[in-house]
This record gives C-alpha cells, structure tokens and sequence, in this order.
C-alpha cells in the first residue's frame, strides 16, 4: 500500500517551468470536469523529489486517454491541440500553445502488461486498469510512483512499490524476481541511472543481475533497445559506466567475446579524456560508439559488422565501428608515414570517431592524428574542375590526377597561397 500521505505541490512547482505548470492545472481542471483519476507518473515523479529542473511531462489517465485527450482539446480549443493518436497503445501527444511557448505533453491510459516469453517486447493485456497494475510493470521502484494532479489530491504521492524510499536511500530497485528475466535491456538502463544519480543497486536486485547475465540466455541479445539504452548511458561520457559494464559481465549482452582488458579503469579514463578533448570533431550523439569501439577492434570486421548489423546500427555507425578495425589492422604502417601527405593519406576517408578510437588504442600516434584533425583535414586547394575546362582541359581521368598533385603540394607545404596554387599550376599544365 502506499506510504504515509506525501504531499509534493512545493516540489513540483520548483521543478517545472511557469509555462508547464499552467498546462499541469489546465488538465487538473479537465480532470475534474471530465470526471477521471489523473497523474503524473514514473521519470517525472522521480524527477520533481530528487529536485531536477527538467523532465518529461508524461500524464496517466486512469481510464481512457483518447477520451481525455479529446476532451482537453475540446475544453481548451484555441490553446490545445492533439498531435498524434495511437489507439494501439491508448496514448495521445498534445500540444498546448501557453505564452508563445508550444509545450507537450503525453497523455496514455493506465496499462497492464505481460511479457510473453524472456526478452520479447510487452504485450498489452488491459488499458484503463487500477494504477497498481500501471506501476508494477515499470522498471524499478524509483520510477513507478505517480501524483496526483486532480484538484482533491494535488501533487499526493501514490508510492505502492517504495521508491520514495528507495530515493532517499540512493537504490535501484527492480519491482520482481523475473524482471530483468522479462527485459535484459533493464540491466543497462541500471547502470545508466547509476551513474547518473550516484545510486547504488539494492543487495537483491545485485544478485538477480548476476543471475540473469550468467545463465548465458542473454548473451549476444543485441538489438535495437539494447542499442537504446547502450546509447543513452555511454554518452554520458562518464568512465565508471565502461568501468561496471565490464566489470559486472554486462558486456556480455552486446558480445560475450568482448576480452576485459587489463586496466579497465585506464581505458575508460581514456575514452572520457578523449571525447572531452576532441569534442569539436565529434558528433555528440556517437560518444558512445568510442567507448563501444575501443572493445571491439580486436574482432575481425566482419564479426564487427555482424554485432553493428544485430545492434541495428545505421550505415555510419557501422563505418565508425568498422573504419576504427580497419584502422588498428594499419596501425604500423601509419607510424611509418613520414611525409604530411602520407599521414594524411592513412587518415583520409575514415570517420574522426573511427580515428580516436584507434588513439585510445595506440597513444603513439597522437601526433599524426592531431596534425590530421587540426590541420590537413582542413586544407583546401582553390582549383576546381571549371578552371581547369576554362583552361582548356577535357573533362577526364586527368583532371582527378591534377587535383590530386595540388592537394598533395599544398599539404606537403609546397605553396599556401591562391597566387602561389595558380604558379604551381601553370608549371604543371608545361609538363
């Protein structure tokens, strides 16, 4: 049963903006009107009691949403407006228009769910259920409490499975003994709220953990939600997330031939100083593929390629992934280059996450892979295809050779200038 009456309109109304409080009472008054149970529920409650400035606006409706939904755009028709409706899932995404701001919100039914076997997708067995059977199918205690927005109860804390507690006491908690059983992505989205809120796993739900990833009925799950959570906790650029997902065998997930290297803390530090220092060449949303990268650059590509094509990776995740072996396979070679061209040439084509990874392996090379990102990768020759027609060429073979040499002289040093590429030039069309 729920705990003590807890009451969170104080901490509810530091958490949110002005703007979405407003929209928070305008749905508070329609619940009301309509008549329904309404809440705010899972992240967004954990949210307002650890006292964090920003969440999702999630609204459950005990009962049935679209109803809600069209009754709030029928209630506020110049300032609501429903966006989408999903009638599978009895969910609605509305935006509301308060103060020049557009602010949405999603509006789902309570829901019971049952998993049909190990590691499938839920399937939805009743919506508009008790807001018991709506809670217990969440992840963990600390995001299956919900509040109260009806003008009766506002901001009341329903908390049946703990999490208050749990908050207070800094523990991941899952709900039942099957639950990462029934989902193995839960493992991950642990470790990510782990390492973002500084909590513990709860002595219990350590041990379920180690259970489920030693059976080996999960190893190499891979998958697109796997490839969610694995995205979402390693761009936190944070080291202590590689650091317990080797440690705690949670590799084993992507690949249970990942090799633990010797010094896990070191290579995580790396891979944190790295994209920090390289920030401006990275696209901040492939982080994570540089901590992924660094353990898998060992395996051949095609075993690269099959864990990219399992984990539902995009073209140019994959040629991040694949591009860094390729590159460790060269790395010799590349510690050979002596001309700028030549360090150049080994770098060009490849991606700049696919070229810190290989720094991470191979320290060495530091030097080239800076002169590469910060300088050669930027240079530039002014010639183009149209001047070398209007200087009387055909288009051809020969043109592609033409550029190349220029390209090569400029980032040899051999001429910096537009003046001095056109002389460069003219001495090339003598020969």
């Amino acid at each position: 049963m729920p705990n003590a009456r807890i009451n969170l309109k104080k901490e509810l109304e530091n958490a949110v903006s002005e703007n979405m409080l407003k929209v928070i009472y305008l749905c508070s008054e329609a619940a009301d009107s309509f008549p329904v149970s309404v809440f705010l529920i899972g992240g967004a409650v954990r949210d307002v009691i650890i006292g964090k400035n920003h969440f999702d606006t999630d609204i459950t409706v005990q009962g049935d949403a679209l109803e809600f939904a069209c009754f709030l755009e029928k209630k506020y028709p110049d300032i609501c407006k429903i966006k989408e409706i999903h009638d599978k899932f009895g969910t609605a995404k509305l935006v509301f228009s308060i103060n020049n701001q557009q602010i949405d919100i999603d509006v789902a039914g309570t829901r019971k769910e049952t998993y049909p076997y190990p590691g499938s997708l839920p399937k939805v067995e009743e919506i508009g259920c008790e807001l018991y059977e709506d809670v217990k199918r969440r992840d963990f205690s600390i995001n299956s409490m919900a509040l109260s927005i009806n003008k009766n109860d506002f901001a009341d804390l329903t908390d049946y499975l703990g999490g208050y507690d749990d908050i207070k006491n800094k523990k991941i908690r899952v709900l039942h003994p099957s639950s990462f059983i029934e989902d193995p992505t839960r493992i991950i989205r642990a470790l990510k709220f782990r390492v973002r809120f500084d909590y513990e796993l709860e002595e219990s739900t350590k041990i379920l953990q180690n259970k489920c990833l030693d059976s080996g009925m999960f190893d190499n799950f891979c998958g697109e939600r796997i490839k969610s959570e694995l995205k979402q906790a390693f761009n936190l650029n944070r080291p202590e997330i590689m650091e317990i997902f080797l440690q705690e065998n949670i590799y084993k997930l992507v690949n249970k031939d990942i090799n633990i290297p010797e010094s896990v803390q070191n290579l995580a530090e790396n891979c944190e100083k790295t994209a920090l220092e390289y920030l401006k060449f990275l696209k901040p949303d492939f982080i994570w593929l540089i901590y992924l990268g660094v353990l898998l650059t060992d395996f051949s590509q095609e075993k690269i390629a099959d864990i990219a094509y399992n984990l539902y990776l995009s073209g140019i995740e994959t040629e991040i992934l694949t591009g860094a072996a390729i590159l460790s396979e060269k790395a010799e070679e590349i510690e050979q280059a002596s001309s700028n061209y030549e360090i150049y040439q080994s770098f060009e084509g490849f991606l700049p996450e696919a070229i810190l990874i290989l720094l991470i392996k191979t320290p060495q090379l530091k030097e080239k892979i800076n002169l590469h990102l910060k300088k050669f990768k930027k240079i530039k020759i002014y010639t183009t295809g149209q001047n070398l027609i209007d200087l009387g060429l055909k288009p051809g073979p020969l043109f592609g050779e033409i550029l190349g040499k220029l390209l090569k002289a400029k980032i040899n040093g051999e001429f910096s200038s537009k003046e001095e590429e056109k002389k460069f030039l003219a001495a090339q069309m003598h020969h």
